[in-house]
């Protein structure tokens, strides 16, 4: 989970260095109102896929979970069984 914020926050900052570097550039307003919304879009994207895969670990880490626990429980159930048969 850590790799996945530093790629998170690597790819926030390289947003604000873009769009810094966007408002810096000598071009004219249209062509910079173009490209900020380029850039917006894209960093939109990015964001999407990044928590779409934290959202995807945080299922699969759930779902072992669960999965863990029901083993868990029928371990305990099978146990108590064999005991009363005893």
């Amino acid at each position: 989970m850590n790799a996945k914020n530093l790629i998170g926050g690597l790819l926030a900052g390289a947003a604000i260095g873009v769009a810094i570097g966007i408002l810096l550039a000598p071009s004219s307003g249209e062509e910079t109102r173009s490209n900020i919304a380029k850039g917006s879009r894209k960093l939109g994207d990015n964001l999407k896929g990044a928590m779409d895969d934290s959202i995807e670990s945080l299922k699969e880490k759930f779902n072992g979970g669960m999965d863990e626990a029901s083993r868990k429980l029928k371990e305990g159930v099978n146990h108590a069984s064999e005991k009363a048969k005893m």
